[in-house]
């Protein structure tokens, strides 16, 4: 859906005779859009990427392509968790580059409709100099004076009521499709959905459905566990719905699933944890009008025997008597990304216990220790190579930092004037006068900042070294507790890859 707006929006400025570009901008805009509804008075995503445009070329704001952020038609408002591209902008805008001043959007309601919500995410981005902006509803100071804060948090108000009086509705009509057997999510594993939105109906999808059958019938028959039935699957290169690896946990849930029964089960807060799986009375189970897998007796042999074999493993505790713990969540295998954890007293990749991934080495943790505490030591003796995942900004002087600000904006606006023209936004003549313009400021900024002294590489190879040497002494010190260990070692150290019999140390820069 994002491509299709912003392709669009191109056409339409090009129609139009309009740039993207705005010479005269002196702030980088995101642009977020949402549409929850299909009301009349519910503006389009190219509708409100129009009217954020105009709002943005009237106050010396540039829009950036790369910083619109536009939601699949109908996602809610009501938690940002389920808003994946809020997640990311928020993210973008968290970022040390600062890559835009302000979040524009047509309506605050669009921002976010619970004022909790609101009000912690606002807050969250004006510490990092970002502010959320509605062109619809101009709250700011400058119109409002001393009222602006207060009629914003009316507007907030108004949208979390609005929405409150919307969930119970929401809810009242699924616990009534619920009640009548009907699915309201999206279609698992083994079904699809046909016919539109209206009058929709699961019906089978031949190539998963076969899984299904198999992992039944070996399940109950061939007496195979879930674990098995994970590495067996995925050595014949099936994949789970969203493209992923088979694990035990995924055979489990598949299992005691009752939809392959032909019954549909809804969960009104959409959360089943694992034990619901086996005593649910929050669910509500009906029987369905979709075609069944497997018959019930079928689903009742393996949920029966499910019932009878199954445990629940405890979370591994930090214990200040096993010298070993500090090691505990830093190696990776290297291939899955899953951590290598204790298995029969011994590390081993977490993946291939759940069946999703071929790498079952058993590493001693004595000896992990003792290759870590050897990594950290060559890197003390010589730390060129050392590997840095994550790293601190350091402070430089003010004057610096605004030039090279400065020039950080101009590169972007050089980007975008070049994306302009491969766009065809904008002709060639003007996008050679931008270009000219854009390369004297470049140029002009880069010659002040070469006069400043950079700072020296060695003051930072000199602060790791001292680093590494204190975490190798607490971590090889007997006399300091595994828990300070455990730390230490996991602020210091980002991850240990596992690949092939050998480790690789990948450090943060701690001060």
């Amino acid at each position: 859906m994002k491509n299709k707006v912003i392709d669009e929006f191109k056409s339409w400025l090009k129609s139009e005779g309009l740039s993207l570009i705005n010479t005269s901008a002196t702030t980088i805009i995101a642009v977020y859009i949402r549409v929850s509804t299909n009301k009349q008075e519910e503006l389009s995503p190219i509708s409100q990427l129009k009217t954020i445009y105009k709002y943005a070329m009237a106050h010396n704001m540039q829009i950036d392509l790369n910083y619109i952020f536009i939601e699949d038609e109908g996602v809610s408002g009501k938690s940002a968790e389920k808003r994946k591209e809020f997640i990311n902008m928020v993210a973008y805008a968290k970022s040390k580059e600062h890559l835009f001043d302000s979040i524009v959007v047509w309506k605050f309601s669009r921002f976010a409709r619970n004022q909790e919500e609101s009000i912690v995410y606002k807050s969250l981005l004006k510490k990092n100099n970002v502010n959320v902006i509605s062109v619809s509803e101009d709250v700011s100071e400058d119109s409002l004076g001393p009222f602006a804060s207060l009629i914003e948090r009316i507007i907030e108000w108004m949208d979390e009521y609005y929405v409150i009086r919307l969930s119970g509705e929401v809810t009242r009509g699924m616990t009534q499709g619920a009640e009548e057997g009907k699915h309201l999510s999206v279609a698992p594993f083994g079904y699809r959905w046909t016919g539109d939105i209206n009058n929709r109906q699961l019906v089978i999808k031949e190539d998963e459905a076969n899984i299904i059958k198999m992992i039944y019938n070996k399940f109950i028959k061939d007496e195979m566990s879930m674990l098995e039935l994970a590495r067996y699957i995925n050595s014949l290169g099936f994949k789970t719905k969203r493209g992923g690896m088979f694990e035990n946990r995924t055979i489990n849930y598949i299992l005691l699933n009752p939809i392959y029964k032909g019954y549909t089960r809804w969960t009104p807060d959409g959360k089943l944890t694992r034990e619901e799986l086996y005593n649910n009375n929050r669910s509500i189970i009906k029987k369905g009008s979709h075609p069944p897998i497997v018959s019930e007796e079928i689903w009742q042999l393996a949920t029966d025997k499910i019932e009878k074999f199954r445990t629940f493993r405890k979370p591994h505790q930090i214990s200040s008597s096993n010298p070993y713990d500090w090691v505990m969540g830093l190696v990776r295998c290297k291939k899955c990304g899953k951590t290598l954890i204790r298995t029969d007293g011994k590390l081993r990749c977490n993946g291939y216990n759940k069946g999703a991934c071929d790498v079952g080495d058993k590493l001693d943790i004595e000896e992990v220790k003792e290759l870590i505490l050897g990594e950290i030591k060559q890197y003390i003796a010589n730390p060129i190579n050392i590997k840095i995942t994550k790293r601190i900004k350091k402070e430089i002087i003010p004057e610096k930092e605004m030039l090279i600000n400065q020039l950080e904006f101009v590169i972007k606006k050089e980007e975008r004037i070049k994306n302009a023209y491969i766009n065809g936004i904008d002709t060639l003549e003007e996008y050679k006068k931008n270009k000219s313009i854009i390369e004297t400021e470049k140029i002009t900024l880069q010659e002040k900042i070469s006069k400043f002294k950079e700072t020296d590489k060695n003051e930072e190879k000199t602060e790791i070294k001292e680093n590494l040497k204190k975490v190798y002494n607490i971590l090889t010190d007997d006399k300091i507790e595994i828990k300070k260990k455990y730390d230490i070692a996991h602020e210091l150290i980002d991850k240990v890859e596992y690949e092939n019999g050998s480790l690789s140390l990948f450090f943060n820069n701690i001060k």
